[in-house]
């Protein structure tokens, strides 16, 4: 029989058959029915869920790919004796994807309400995780409000990854703060592979040793602050060309006019090494390993998992002046930039040149190990179960 991953395809009466094989392989280790939490939209190309999700099984918390987020309703197909349905909704992206007329939009939105309706009356738990205050690449910026707004009402868990965060969210949402759970994103020691060296890494990209290296990895997306970025780059390169400077760029780009431009000036520029594709996991670490800094210098953001991800390899940071960013991290392991403008942006690369004359691996190593996967994930399925026991009686 040809191998085929599980939960990565829709399966034939999905997700069910995921939710039985789930329930089966927890109750064989703990002789108990097991809650049940369906989340959505799957990211596997993202392994924070895999990290969020490794502690639930220690909590007796079965996780079940939804792979067609629209299917959550299936679920309560289950009823498992004195167990919870829960359904964890991360982004909410799929329920206007693709769509370009406001009519249709607007009866997704009220399809939308009548499936957490629905979900609802059959005693369903919802989790929000509050990942960014709307997606990235909304049409309707005013219908996503109202969808986030549904979802701050009817969840039963509100998860936000910082506090600062949730100060964000709740100046655009009305949110109730007793169902507020605070679980940092972790950090990325357990997810790649880490044995190149800083030479070798250097050596593949035909990188020199004395090269100031800064590396921008993720997804290619206009809210990215793209063309600021390459125009501060050259700016502040200008200044010094006795200095060889680099920019080492990998991700997927989206088919956006502005990231095709950047993509466009990246390939026919001496200084920039881009790869504007989706990066192997195995690959990582030589983009990691070959930089000196890591950028997230983003025109949009709530959260950062990059910025853990840059951490996680021991790098400095140049990171956009957000709240959420800043609530833990010091001034001695990243340079703030302070505004949208190229100026702002300019000024923060000055300013992270520091970085080159003081090694600060060592500090960014021990921010970066207070986020241990396994612990959070632990705290996070504690947390929830917690809440949703204080919902059930009323506290």
């Amino acid at each position: 029989m040809q191998l085929k991953l599980k939960g990565y395809f829709k399966e034939e009466n999905s997700p069910l058959a995921e939710a039985a094989k789930a329930i089966e392989m927890l109750e064989a280790t703990t002789g108990s029915s097991p809650h049940v939490l369906g989340y959505t939209p799957v990211g596997r190309t993202n392994p924070y869920q895999a990290l969020l999700y490794r502690a639930a099984e220690d909590q007796n918390i079965a996780t079940v790919p939804i792979v067609r987020s629209w299917d959550f309703e299936k679920l309560f197909e289950l009823s498992p004796t004195g167990s919870h349905i829960i359904v964890h909704i991360h982004w909410t992206s799929f329920i206007l994807n693709g769509i370009t007329s406001y009519g249709t939009a607007k009866k997704k939105v009220a399809d939308f309400r009548n499936a957490i309706a629905e979900l609802k009356k059959r005693n369903g738990k919802i989790v929000w995780t509050l990942h960014n205050i709307i997606p990235h690449d909304s049409l309707y910026p005013t219908l996503e409000m109202e969808i986030q707004q549904h979802l701050a009402e009817e969840a039963d868990v509100l998860h936000v990854l910082s506090d600062a965060s949730a100060q964000m969210m709740s100046a655009a949402l009305a949110i109730d703060p007793k169902k507020l759970v605070n679980v940092p994103h972790p950090n990325y020691r357990l997810t790649y592979e880490d044995y190149v060296t800083r030479s070798n890494a250097r050596l593949e990209f035909g990188i020199g040793p004395s090269d100031r290296v800064y590396v921008l990895l993720g997804a290619l997306k206009a809210y990215k602050g793209l063309d600021r970025l390459l125009k501060a780059f050259d700016e502040f390169s200008a200044k010094d060309p006795s200095i060889r400077r680099v920019l080492l760029v990998g991700g997927m780009a989206d088919e956006s006019p502005e990231v095709t431009e950047f993509v466009k000036q990246c390939t026919k520029h001496p200084n920039v090494l881009i790869e504007p594709k989706k990066v192997p996991n195995h690959m990582v670490q030589n983009y990691m390993r070959a930089a000196d800094i890591g950028l997230a210098p983003y025109t949009r953001m709530l959260n950062s998992g990059a910025v853990l991800l840059y951490q996680s390899f021991d790098l400095p940071v140049i990171a956009s002046d957000v709240p959420a960013i800043w609530e833990n991290m010091t001034d001695e392991i990243g340079q703030r930039v302070s505004d949208n403008s190229v100026e702002g942006l300019v000024e923060a690369f000055n300013g992270a040149d520091r970085f080159f004359e003081r090694d600060v691996r060592n500090e960014v190593r021990r921010y970066a190990d207070q986020f241990d996967a396994t612990e959070l994930s632990r705290e996070f399925s504690q947390r929830v179960l917690r809440k949703l026991g204080s919902a059930a009686s009323g506290k």
